[in-house]
C-alpha cells in the first residue's frame, strides 16, 4: 500500500483487497497502513495476488491478513478474522500452531501434508484437513517480522479416501491399507529424522554403498540429503557420488566412506576441498548407517583462515618490536569470532581476547598460570593438562576436544589447537591458541545416533509384531470377514501403543494409563460406574509395553463382547500392586476380576480358547519372564499376571 493506505499502483482487485483497503489499521497493533514498511506491503501483495489460500501473520502479536481464497476457509470467522491476533481468532488449536510460531520465529520452515486442525469456523467444533506450509517473512534487513501460511484445505480428500477405504471388502485390500498405515508410523520417525538433519546449519548425508557382482563397494548413491547440503549439491538424492563428484577418490574421501562401512568404526578428518563445487576447509564427520554412511560435514574456511593469519603472525612477532606485535595480536583477537589467546614459555603469563573473557566470565586475573584450567569440564582437565604438557615439551602443534565452560555454568565442546611461535634461533618464545564451539556438531551426530537406533528397533519389532498377530488371527478364523474384524482391532491396538510409545520421552507410559488407553477405545466411558481401577503408579519400560498391550487388548475386548461388560450387573475390577523394588527383585501382581458373567460362553470365543489366553498363558512367561493364572468360572472370571520388576527381566519399576 501507499502513502494513502491505498494498494500499489496496480491494485489486486477482490472482496478481501476492498477490506484491507477500508479496515481501521490504526486501531491495530500494525499501525496506520500509510506507515506500514515496504516488506508488510509487498507480502500483502504477494498474498493478495496468489490464487491459493495464504494468510500472513505480521509480528509479534500475529494479526492476521489473508487473501481471498483465506476468507473462503475461515467460515463465520471471517468478518473478525481481519487484522485480529490469531490467538485470539483460532484458539481451539493454540496447543498445535504455538509450538510451531515459536519454530519460526527461529527462522525454521514446517511443511505438513494433510494435517488434522479441530477448528469451530461453523460454530461448532469439527475436524478439517490441511496441506499447508509455515515460513518466516523478513524485513529488508533480514530480520523476521512475521510468519507467511500457505494451504488447501484436504477435508474433502481426506473423507472421501477414509470412506472409501473403509468400503473396500477384499481382504487383501484391507490388509494392505492397515499395513500401509503402520508403515506411515515408520515414515514418520524418518521424517523426524529428516527434520532434524534439516534444522542444522552444517551438512547432512546419508550415503548407500553400490556394490559389484563380487560384493566389492565400487560406488556410493545419495539417500539423504538435508536443506544446507542441498543449498550446495542441488537435488542428488539416488544419484552416484562418482560421478558427481569424482574429486572424492583422490582426496581420500571415498576409501574413508568404503572403510567406514566395512569396519564400522567411525572416521573424522579435517581437509582442504577444491573440487567440483567446493573450495574451502571442512571438518567431516562419517559414521556407519545400514549398508552405508551418514556424515556430518562442517565448513570451517573462516576459521583456517583465522589460524593462517595467526600463524602468519606468528612470524611477524619474531621479526616485529614486541609492542607492535601486541597491538597487532589485540587487533586481530577482536576482530576473530573464535577464542583466541597468547602465553610465554613459562606459562605464568596469558593474554586473552575479549571472546574468551566474555564467553567464560573469566577476568584476565583469573586465567592467569593455571587458571584458565577451571573453565574446563572437571572430567577434561586432567586430559588437556596432559595433552598441552607433552605438546609444549615436544614444541609441536597441540590439538585437543574439550569442554569449556560458559559464564552462565553450561558447557559446550571446543575444537582447541595451540601453535608454539619460534624465533631466529629456534627458540619457542611464545604460544599462540583458538578455540572454535563445534558443540552443535556433538549434539547432532548423538542425536542421529539415537533416531537410526530407535527407528531400526521399532521397524523389526512392530514388522514382528504384525506378522505374529495376521498368524496367529488367520490359525482360529480362516481368511474370513471375522478375520479381518479381529485383524484390523488388533492393529488398532498395536497402534495405540505405538502412539504411546511416540511420547514416551517426554510423557512416561503408566500401567494405568496403557489399561485406561484400552478400555476409553472400547466405549469403557460408558460403563465407567462398573470399572474399578486402583493400585501404585508403575512405570512401564518400551521393551514390556507391546506385549501387556495386547494382552489388556484381549481382556477388555472379551469383557466387553462376552463378560462383565455385557450384563447390567457385572463389574470389572483391575488393581495391581508391588512387592517389594526393583533392586531387591520384586514382583508386581496384575488381577483382572470379571463379576456377574453369564455363562454358557461361545464355543468360537476367542479370548477364553484363542488368541487372547494363548498370549497370556505362554507369549507373557516367555517374551516377560511373567507368571499367569486364568480362572473362568459360571459368573466370575479371575487373570492373574506376576511381572518381575527391573530392567533385567520385567522391563518395568515402581515411580
Amino acid at each position: 500500500m501507499d502513502g494513502s493506505g491505498s494498494p500499489p499502483a496496480q491494485p489486486v482487485r477482490g472482496e478481501m483487497a476492498e477490506r484491507i483497503r477500508a479496515h481501521d489499521w490504526a486501531s491495530t497493533p500494525l499501525g496506520a497502513a500509510e506507515t506500514w514498511t515496504s516488506s508488510l506491503r509487498a507480502t500483502v501483495s504477494l498474498l493478495l495476488g496468489c490464487g491459493f489460500p495464504m494468510i500472513a501473520l505480521w509480528g509479534r502479536d500475529l494479526i492476521q491478513i489473508y487473501n481471498d481464497g483465506f476468507r473462503d476457509l475461515m467460515g463465520l470467522k471471517h468478518l473478525a478474522g481481519l487484522g485480529q491476533p490469531t490467538r485470539e481468532c483460532w484458539p481451539e488449536i493454540l496447543h498445535i500452531t504455538g509450538p510451531i510460531y515459536e519454530r519460526v520465529w527461529e527462522g525454521e520452515t514446517f511443511t505438513f501434508e494433510d494435517a488434522l486442525y479441530p477448528l469451530t469456523r461453523s460454530g461448532r467444533l469439527e475436524d478439517a484437513w490441511f496441506t499447508l506450509t509455515y515460513s518466516p517473512l523478513r524485513d529488508e534487513t533480514s530480520a523476521i517480522t512475521g510468519i507467511l501460511v500457505t494451504l488447501v484445505e484436504t477435508t474433502a480428500r481426506v473423507l472421501a479416501d477414509r470412506a472409501l477405504r473403509e468400503s473396500e471388502a477384499r481382504f487383501r485390500a484391507e490388509l494392505e491399507r492397515q499395513v500401509q498405515e503402520r508403515t506411515a508410523e515408520l515414515q514418520a520417525s524418518r521424517d523426524l529424522l529428516k527434520a532434524t538433519m534439516d534444522s542444522s546449519m552444517d551438512m547432512i548425508q546419508v550415503f548407500k554403498a553400490v556394490r559389484d557382482a563380487s560384493g566389492e563397494i565400487v560406488d556410493f548413491q545419495w539417500l539423504l540429503n538435508n536443506h544446507t547440503s542441498e543449498s550446495r549439491y542441488g537435488e542428488v538424492c539416488g544419484q552416484s557420488l562418482l560421478e558427481r563428484n569424482p574429486g572424492v577418490v583422490q582426496e581420500g574421501i571415498f576409501d574413508t566412506f568404503k572403510r567406514v562401512t566395512e569396519t564400522g568404526q567411525p572416521a573424522t578428518a579435517e581437509r582442504r576441498y577444491v573440487h567440483e563445487q567446493f573450495d574451502g576447509w571442512f571438518f567431516q564427520c562419517a559414521v556407519k548407517l545400514g549398508d552405508g554412511v551418514a556424515t556430518t560435514t562442517k565448513e570451517i574456511s573462516a576459521w583456517k583462515a583465522a589460524q593462517d593469519e595467526v600463524l602468519r603472525l606468528r612470524d611477524a612477532m619474531a621479526q616485529t618490536a614486541l609492542r607492535e606485535s601486541e597491538d597487532r595480536f589485540r587487533t586481530l583477537a577482536s576482530l576473530i569470532p573464535v577464542l583466541l589467546w597468547r602465553s610465554d614459555v613459562s606459562e605464568e603469563h596469558n593474554a586473552f581476547n575479549e571472546a574468551w573473557l566474555t564467553y567464560t566470565g573469566q577476568t584476565l586475573q583469573q586465567s592467569q598460570i593455571h587458571g584458565w584450567l577451571d573453565a574446563l569440564h572437571p572430567d577434561d582437565r586432567e586430559a588437556a593438562y596432559e595433552a598441552f604438557g607433552a605438546g609444549r615439551a615436544a614444541r609441536r602443534l597441540i590439538e585437543v576436544q574439550q569442554r569449556i565452560r560458559r559464564h552462565d555454568g553450561q558447557y559446550r565442546w571446543f575444537l582447541v589447537r595451540e601453535a608454539p611461535i619460534i624465533d631466529a634461533e629456534g627458540q619457542v618464545t611464545q604460544w599462540i591458541g583458538a578455540a572454535m564451539d563445534i558443540h552443535d556438531l556433538h549434539d547432532l551426530q548423538e542425536r542421529q545416533s539415537v533416531l537410526v537406533a530407535e527407528l531400526q528397533h521399532r521397524t523389526r519389532n512392530l514388522l514382528g509384531v504384525v506378522r505374529s498377530i495376521a498368524h496367529q488371527t488367520m490359525v482360529q478364523t480362516g481368511p474370513t470377514e471375522r478375520f479381518r474384524e479381529q485383524f484390523s482391532d488388533r492393529l488398532a491396538a498395536l497402534s495405540r501403543v505405538q502412539g504411546l510409545l511416540s511420547r514416551s520421552d517426554q510423557e512416561p507410559i503408566t500401567l494405568r494409563t496403557l489399561i485406561q488407553t484400552e478400555l476409553d477405545a472400547l466405549g469403557g466411558g460408558e460403563f465407567a460406574d462398573r470399572i474399578h481401577l486402583g493400585g501404585p503408579p508403575v512405570r512401564l519400560r518400551k521393551a514390556s509395553v507391546q506385549t501387556l498391550a495386547l494382552a489388556v487388548h484381549e481382556l477388555a475386548t472379551n469383557a466387553r463382547k462376552y463378560g462383565a461388560l455385557t450384563t447390567d450387573h457385572g463389574r470389572l475390577s483391575v488393581t495391581w500392586r508391588a512387592d517389594g523394588s526393583a533392586r531387591d527383585g520384586g514382583r508386581l501382581l496384575v488381577e483382572w476380576i470379571e463379576e456377574g458373567i453369564s455363562r454358557p460362553r461361545d464355543p468360537q470365543n476367542p479370548m477364553r480358547r484363542g488368541y487372547g489366553r494363548e498370549l497370556i498363558e505362554q507369549a507373557m512367561p516367555y517374551a516377560l519372564n511373567a507368571k499367569t493364572r486364568y480362572e473362568l468360572g459360571e459368573t466370575r472370571l479371575l487373570c492373574a499376571i506376576e511381572l518381575p520388576l527391573g530392567e533385567r527381566s520385567g522391563e518395568m519399576s515402581t515411580a
